[in-house]
């Protein structure tokens, strides 16, 4: 057997290190070159340059150039937002991002947004509520815009008082719910001043704006199914919080009227959640009987959840007759799944919900 001296073999590690030192060095100097470039392209070019669609997003006071990152690349108008941070800081911007609800683009380069910015020219004059939030998350939004101090649109919802005004609100209906005119605030694309914002005038436009909504034969419909336009924008602020795909809605639309018309538990996590303002249950907070606990309350909760939109709307005014009870939602592509019998909805939920 053949031995190598240890000088050589010495010598050989020195070699072997060395040559990996060097590599190394390589590796590292690439990756400087190409986060260079990287950061240089993302600063003149946009993240999806084709991509013009314009997303909405919120700066709030305080915010770093970390945090506004963060939120660009999650709403997707940035794909690294590392290379915003470092843009914002090497310009001494930090401090210069101005509160607001902003639209950005894909398209557009991280020099343009930070630029948007930091002037202030591209703040929306307006404020967008979507389908589905509830009085309290619609507090929130406009607290994120410094339009109002946080609690100020509820406890004008709370105050609220001119009735005679709205006809079509059903008073005394509504004094037996957490919040007043919840489920009657229509979401939707509002024109505002920032510096003259009032939530007594966002209500009055969001239920005139409610009322025009509504289809002009509503009245017509409610007396035909012998509901009432409160039990009817109860069931809809529902299917806003149980339903992602428009194509399920009249369907589980109808589950919801046949299972309260017929004195069952209607079993619906979204109206505690509503209640107990909480993103996700506890087994204890289903077996806590309260107003809105649909699984220790027969029938329709006291009464709307959220605000919905003209589609939830419409399909709470025309159900879908079917012959199912049950349905779960496939937590995979949003989906309803339905059964007709407990039995078919627990292999459903043996499935789906594993």
């Amino acid at each position: 057997m053949a031995f190598t001296p240890l000088s050589q073999r010495r010598k050989s590690g020195k070699m072997h290190t060395s040559t990996l030192l060097i590599a190394v060095g390589v590796l590292i100097a690439a990756y400087m070159v190409y986060s260079y470039i990287g950061y240089n392209h993302a600063i003149k070019n946009g993240y999806d340059s084709g991509n013009e669609k314009k997303i909405s997003f919120i700066v709030k006071k305080g915010d770093s150039a970390k945090d506004v990152g963060k939120t660009l690349e999650q709403k997707g108008v940035i794909g690294n937002s590392t290379y915003f941070t470092k843009y914002i800081e090497s310009q001494d911007m930090d401090g210069k991002i101005i509160a607001g609800e902003f639209d950005a683009s894909p398209s557009m380069s991280i020099e343009t947004i930070a630029s948007l910015l930091a002037d202030g020219k591209g703040i929306k004059n307006t404020i967008t509520i979507p389908e589905g939030l509830s009085i309290k998350q619609i507090d929130d939004r406009l607290a994120e815009r410094q339009l109002i101090q946080s609690g100020e649109f509820v406890d004008t919802v709370k105050k609220f008082n001119n009735y005679a005004l709205y006809p079509f609100l059903p008073q005394q209906q509504m004094s037996g719910t957490n919040i007043p005119l919840e489920g009657f605030l229509f979401p939707d694309t509002y024109g505002i001043d920032s510096g003259s914002f009032s939530s007594a005038t966002l209500i009055d436009l969001m239920l005139k704006n409610f009322q025009k909504k509504l289809p002009t034969n509503v009245t017509q419909l409610l007396a035909e199914k012998n509901i009432s336009l409160f039990e009817m924008v109860t069931v809809a602020s529902m299917l806003e919080k149980e339903v992602r795909h428009e194509g399920d809605l009249p369907i589980v639309s109808g589950i919801i009227w046949k299972r309260a018309n017929s004195g069952w538990f209607l079993n619906i996590d979204a109206t505690i959640l509503y209640e107990l303002q909480k993103k996700t249950l506890t087994k204890d907070d289903l077996k806590q009987d309260s107003a809105y606990n649909t699984y220790t309350r027969k029938g329709l909760p006291p009464g709307p959840i959220s605000n919905p939109g003209i589609k939830t709307i419409l399909a709470a005014l025309n159900p879908q007759k079917t012959s199912h009870w049950f349905y779960i939602t496939d937590p995979k592509d949003g989906k309803a799944v339905y059964a007709d019998t407990n039995a078919g909805q627990n292999r459903n939920r043996a499935i789906y919900l594993k």
